[in-house]
C-alpha cells in the first residue's frame, strides 16, 4: 500500500510504500519533521483518516442477512 505524503506550502506529494516505513521508520519521523501532512491521495489533498471499524462492522452483518 502507498502513503501519501503533501507538504502544503510547495504543493509537493511524495509516494512511500509502506513496508518501506516498516523497515526504516525514521523515514517517517524525517518528512513529519519537514512539514509533510499526510493526504488521502495524489489528487485529494485532504488530510488522511484511518477507515472507521464501525462501517466494516457494518458491512459484514449486511452480507450475512443477504445470505
Amino acid at each position: 500500500m502507498i502513503q501519501y505524503f503533501k507538504k502544503p506550502n510547495l504543493g509537493k506529494v511524495e509516494r512511500i510504500e509502506e513496508s518501506t516505513f516498516k523497515k526504516h521508520p525514521e523515514k517517517l519521523e524525517a518528512l513529519l519533521v519537514k512539514g509533510y501532512v499526510r493526504v488521502m491521495s495524489e489528487s485529494d489533498d485532504s488530510e488522511y483518516k484511518e477507515p472507521s471499524m464501525v462501517k466494516k462492522a457494518v458491512k459484514k452483518v449486511t452480507k450475512k442477512i443477504k445470505k
